[in-house]
């Protein structure tokens, strides 16, 4: 990065952070408003696209009035890839530093393209350091990394081992792509020692499954940070039965960086407001109370690349209405819920999220943890699962279809299908739950 995005600015902003989340609620939002306002009005003199849809905030003159805020249509990902070439400014500020080119995972399809700048990574890095201070990480210890790289140079058995994983801090960062075998990824990390692991909760699952206590305490992890996915109430507890240790929970995307981090003090998540606006949203595009399920809105306070104004993702989330226990000033989300398409459907339209589907009783049927539930239709499912090996017991289709007939509200068409191997997508990502059926909003 530029000399403007140096360690003493890393050290600055982080230090504005340590005050910004303890600030009383209308000192925060007005933190929050005044970056709002800085980055409609660039986009509103510089993008093509925005220059017709943020007119609503400038009805009475050059200066924004954010009263006007939900008169914004929201921006979908069909615009995204329809319209990129007109939201993309025409002139870029200096400040925001170098701009790059970017594509989405394309989990559910092609991957989206779009642009960001030196500014929104470095928003991005403070965020992730944010979370680690939160929960007492030693920034000078190695971190290993098992993800999704799109080099293709990271593989076994060396990687590629890089000098820090956090800005300004010299500690290992040991990384590895994520198609290497298990028993080669717990070679490696065996290998390496890393104090901390940043995985998918997936592979996490994957290696505690794998290991006996004696490997699980060779291997010596003190803390995971999952990616990508969502970590379920049966990854949680393998990985603490086995492996010793928690998983840090991230609700990030390659558009915005960190969305909300999981607090030390509770299992709720504390959204990052300094960088990003979130709106949690009903069918009607109102804002849904606490507590309540909705569609996640979003708009990015510093991607002046591809700016990012009332964004659907696709995640639909819960709104907090407890009380913040780390004292901190931060709305919350109770629970991220997923995608759409991430979802069962029953037979009055309303959504079956994974900790629904997902109970201890189904996952006791089924003889390992590698498995995916697919709704082709509104009556129909289809359950596949991989055997681990280490058990020979087959589901008793009666009591699944029982557990899905009482979820979704009547009879269903199950089948139980063993497979050799469930294979990830593109970007690395493991969907247990996926439903073609579109549900009522």
């Amino acid at each position: 990065m530029a000399a403007i995005f140096s360690q003493e600015a890393f050290n600055r902003f982080a230090a504005v952070l340590e005050r910004t989340e303890t600030l009383p609620r209308p000192g925060l939002e007005a933190y929050q408003a005044s970056l709002l306002k800085r980055l409609v009005s660039f986009a509103f003199k510089n993008s093509p696209f925005y220059a017709e849809r943020l007119k609503p905030l400038f009805r009475a003159g050059d200066e924004p009035d954010l009263k006007y805020w939900r008169d914004i249509p929201i921006l979908t990902r069909r615009d995204l890839a329809t319209e990129i070439d007109r939201i993309n400014p025409v002139n870029n500020a200096n400040e925001v530093g170098a701009i790059t080119a970017r594509q989405t995972s394309g989990t559910t399809g092609a991957g989206l393209k779009f642009r960001t700048c030196d500014i929104a990574r470095f928003a991005a890095e403070v965020m992730m350091h944010r979370l680690y201070r939160w929960h007492g990480l030693d920034l000078h210890s190695p971190l290993a990394s098992i993800r999704f790289y799109s080099s293709g140079r990271r593989n076994y058995p060396e990687g590629i081992t890089e000098p820090s994983w956090c800005l300004g801090q010299s500690a290992p960062h040991y990384t590895l792509d994520f198609r290497t075998p298990i028993p080669d990824m717990i070679e490696w990390l065996v290998r390496r020692r890393p104090k901390y692991l940043l995985t998918f909760p997936s592979i996490a699952h994957d290696i505690a499954t794998a290991l006996n206590a004696n490997g699980a305490a060779e291997l010596g992890l003190q803390s995971i940070v999952g990616i990508s996915e969502l970590v379920s109430a049966d990854t949680t507890i393998a990985v603490r039965k086995t492996l010793g240790c928690d998983i840090l929970r991230i609700y990030a995307c390659a558009e915005m960086g960190c969305i909300a981090l999981q607090s030390e003090a509770e299992d709720e998540y504390e959204i990052c407001e300094e960088t990003v606006l979130v709106e949690i949203v009903d069918a009607q595009d109102r804002p849904v109370g606490l507590g309540e399920n909705g569609r996640v809105v979003l708009t990015s306070l510093y991607n002046y690349a591809t700016p990012f104004i009332r964004y659907e993702i696709g995640d639909f989330a819960t709104l907090s209405g407890q009380q913040n226990a780390s004292g901190r000033t931060l709305q919350k989300l109770q629970r991220v819920t997923g995608r759409r398409r991430n979802a069962l459907v029953a037979r009055d339209g309303g959504r079956r999220w994974d900790d629904a589907v997902i109970t201890p009783s189904l996952c006791q049927q089924l003889p390992t943890h590698i498995f995916q539930i697919q709704q082709p239709a509104i009556e129909k499912i289809d359950v596949s699962f991989v055997s681990d090996g280490a058990s020979s017991r087959s589901p008793q289709k009666d009591i699944l279809a029982d557990h899905f007939a009482t979820l979704l509200g009547g009879p269903i068409d199950l089948n139980v299908i063993p497979i050799d191997q469930l294979p990830r997508g593109i970007g690395g990502k493991r969907e247990r739950i996926i439903s073609a059926v579109t549900a009522f909003d």
